[in-house]
């Protein structure tokens, strides 16, 4: 079996896998095979959406919020200034109920609108959530990575990235091929 990602002995660490996978994945985003690029992205944008939800989203159920991190965090001071790093904003900006083409229909979902193609400003949402991460590490009373330091993401290109249906001049690739 394969482990889907390292252990997390804390809800921070839970975090800093996201930020850390989020930057991993915008360093690559130029790299590789068409195949691998496309990979990255959606991977980028998964762990965006977590961490805009994150740092955005009222919570609910479970989930992991700068409005409550009485779950993770037991220092009162500590607990005050990570709720001023809430941005409920950006939340609305990429995944609000009345925004039509949030991250989540296209990679959560099997819908419709995967057909339609669209195009994702990552540098533009790298400028939006870093100044938070930033924020989250500097306030994180523990920097523990059992999988490593973290790494700082790269310079992008100016490149325009997309995720649409490819074309009807595309051949499978022989994933049976020896």
């Amino acid at each position: 079996m394969t482990q889907s990602r390292p252990g997390k002995l804390t809800h921070v660490q839970t975090l800093f896998w996201e930020i850390d996978a989020l930057r991993y994945t915008a360093s690559r985003l130029d790299a590789g095979s068409q195949w691998e690029r496309w990979t990255m992205l959606e991977s980028f944008l998964l762990h965006f959406r977590n961490l805009i939800e994150f740092f955005g989203k009222d919570p609910d159920r479970d989930n992991l919020s700068v409005l409550a991190p009485e779950k993770f965090w037991t220092d009162p001071e500590l607990q005050d200034k990570l709720r001023a790093l809430n941005r409920p904003d950006l939340w609305e900006k990429y995944e609000g109920s009345k925004k039509q083409d949030k991250i989540s229909r296209y990679l959560q979902h099997c819908t419709e609108q995967r057909l339609e193609s669209k195009n994702w400003d990552v540098e533009g949402m790298l400028r939006d959530i870093v100044p938070l991460i930033d924020g989250f590490e500097n306030l994180a009373p523990s920097k523990d990575r059992s999988w490593g330091p973290p790494m700082k993401p790269l310079s992008l290109s100016n490149a325009s990235y997309s995720i649409a249906t490819i074309g009807s001049g595309y051949a499978a690739p022989n994933w049976n091929k020896k």
